[in-house]
């Protein structure tokens, strides 16, 4: 019986211990970084509706009033595709059956 209770003993000791040693283990996150304190606040080409001094800016996907400390928004998604012309040049002339020609 004492070995039982002493297995016992034991294996509390370590289930509740686990807990404890991984408690610091995972990522807070950096503990310097603001994320407000460098919002980058785009100028909005569209309508002004806004108040007498303040203009449409483009902070964080919404549209709000404000003063931007950034150049517009421009939304670069892959740009164009380049276009390759083919060269005019006659192609080679070459009878099936020659050396190194194979049909298939």
């Amino acid at each position: 019986m004492r070995l039982i209770l002493k297995m016992a003993a034991v294996a509390a000791l370590s289930v509740s211990g686990t807990a404890a040693f991984a408690w610091g283990d995972m990522y807070m996150g950096d503990a310097t970084n603001n994320p407000n304190s460098n919002m980058m606040v785009h100028s909005y080409g569209g309508e002004n509706y806004c108040p007498a001094g303040l203009q449409p800016v483009y902070v964080g996907g919404m549209i709000c009033c404000g003063t931007p400390n950034a150049g517009p928004y421009i939304n670069r998604s892959g740009g164009h595709k380049k276009v390759k012309r083919k060269m005019s040049r006659p192609a080679a002339y070459a009878p099936v059956g020659a050396k190194g020609v194979v049909y298939r």
